[in-house]
């Protein structure tokens, strides 16, 4: 197996001298890994290293990084929901001193980075993990906690909340850009899913430590070797410099030969006949998502390639031989769809009954992405309040009724916009069947200003009252003293910033 050349201190040191081992990281950073100039050396590092490795093996390896820094986020964001209502976490934080919230961050580094290679190998590419900021400043790390909490954690996605940085995403938009090799886009994509891997896991570790519970399990898998022999990549000699290494031997022509001998071993003979006459099936996925033309003559030589190629990388020459590699990177995302989450498909029994992702930008409070997740695991509820007790309540129209049609349509409009219009709504109609004679039994112990304050801290409104008692307004001067809920067609015409005279009343 290849030698990988580290960019930094190595995982061992984590646990023998800590301290240090976190100060080399640091002024690293700092220094040569550094935006602007630091990616494209890191970047250099992980195409040599997937290089001498095999390229089947990240191609392997990828779906399991993917799935895995998903389930850790959903975690968290269940976690934190309950530290942040329930625990009083931010209140907590913040009044930490300094030395004490460093120690949970660099125990939960130690225990991560010395365990796994990669998560050590991760570490130069978080300028945000800098225990001396993180330590100081208990507000950013909120920050990165919020920036690995989903949106609705009732569900694990099919891929993870990327953490944002204006350094690499920048350089994301120019690799974007450039798009001229599958090296370089899985190099890329495993760079973006280790950080983000790595944030996540210290995020939930530190959180853990924290209130004083033990770490989530934790396994790490046994990194595949390759078996082809080739010699260590070469370094540049600012690389060589830094790291104090002798230059190696160029890998350019190494893997040349090497792709031609697997190459002249298993190469197809079969063409496409130049009058049609023969025509090879093509990949609808990799042309649909990826815009390449990648061919295969029938699916036994798919078959047969899966079967002798295992976890060597063969390339397609010339649209003339199937690749069980580049067939499996069709399902891979390209760079640019790394930056978006993307939902687990629903069946179609719940799929209109679930909330939907924020839109145009739209970031839910805590407690607004509790009462989704909440929701998204209770569909038959059209919402839920507190009681007396502080215990939640289903609230249910009933199913296919005028009134839980037009509620939903508000509330999704809510959730998914934060359209303070729709929440007003919302909270009036609810008071309104409190107030109703009799008052519904499931509304027992609640008031109409319970319900307003629940609902002003879940969409973090401090107007909503009046905004509620502007709609009870417009009630009053409907002849029919219709709630204007059941009339959406009204508010969707109304600006954010809509006064009682501004609105139409109901004809008689």
């Amino acid at each position: 197996m290849a030698t990988v050349i580290s960019p930094g201190p190595l995982p061992q040191d984590a646990l023998r001298y800590p301290q240090k081992w976190n100060s080399d990281w640091e002024a690293l950073l700092r220094r040569e890994l550094a935006f602007p100039n630091g990616p494209r050396y890191l970047f250099h590092l992980k195409m040599s290293e997937i290089t001498s490795t095999g390229l089947q093996g990240s191609l392997d390896g990828y779906p399991g990084l993917v799935s895995a820094t998903c389930a850790i986020q959903r975690n968290i964001t269940q976690e934190a929901l309950d530290y942040f209502t329930e625990s009083d976490l931010e209140t907590r934080w913040m009044a930490a001193r300094a030395d004490v919230r460093g120690k949970h961050i660099l125990d939960s580094m130690v225990a991560l980075c010395s365990k796994a290679r990669n998560l050590n190998e991760a570490r130069s590419y978080c300028p945000e993990l800098s225990l001396k900021r993180l330590r100081s400043n208990g507000k950013a790390f909120l920050d990165l906690l919020r920036s690995v909490m989903l949106e609705d954690a009732s569900f694990i996605p099919t891929e993870p909340k990327f953490v944002s940085h204006p350094g690499w995403d920048a350089w994301a938009a120019e690799q974007e850009k450039l798009n001229d090799s599958e090296l370089k886009k899985i190099s890329f994509a495993e760079i973006l899913i280790l950080r983000t891997k790595l944030i996540s896991h210290v995020v939930q570790f530190t959180l853990r430590s924290f209130f004083g519970l033990s770490p989530p399990a934790f396994f790490v898998q046994k990194e595949q070797k390759s078996d082809q022999k080739l010699k260590t990549p070469r370094v540049p000699p600012a690389v060589a410099a830094l790291l104090g290494r002798a230059e190696t031997a160029n890998l350019k022509a190494q893997l040349k030969d090497d792709t031609a001998a697997v190459k002249a071993r298993y190469r197809c003979t079969k063409t496409e006949a130049a009058d049609g006459s023969v025509k090879f099936s093509r990949c609808k996925t990799c042309f649909e998502k990826m815009q390449r033309q990648v061919l295969y003559c029938s699916v036994f030589v798919s078959v047969l390639l899966i079967l002798l190629l295992s976890d060597i990388f063969l390339e397609h020459a010339k649209g003339r031989i199937g690749s069980f590699a580049t067939r499996l990177y069709a399902a891979k995302p390209s760079i640019s769809r790394l930056s978006q989450p993307t939902e687990n498909p629903v069946s179609a029994s719940t799929a209109e009954t679930r909330i939907g992702p924020p839109t145009d930008g739209y970031n839910r409070p805590l407690a607004l992405i509790a009462r989704v997740t909440t929701l998204n695991r209770n569909p038959m509820a059209d919402y839920q309040l507190y009681d007396a007790n502080d215990e939640l309540m289903d609230i249910d129209f009933g199913a296919g009724t005028y009134p839980q049609l037009a509620f939903r349509a508000c509330r999704e409009r809510a959730m998914t916009t934060g359209d303070p219009h729709c929440v007003a709504l919302m909270s009036h109609y609810l008071c309104g069947l409190l107030m109703a004679k009799g008052g519904p039994s499931q509304f027992r112990g609640i008031t109409s200003d319970m319900i307003v304050a629940q609902f002003a801290r879940e969409f973090g409104l401090a107007d909503l009252r009046e905004r509620v008692l502007i709609v009870q307004q417009i009630e009053d001067q409907d002849p029919l003293h219709r709630p204007p809920l059941l009339t959406l067609d009204w508010w969707a015409t109304l600006s954010n910033d809509a006064t009682l005279e501004e609105i139409p009343v109901t004809p008689d």
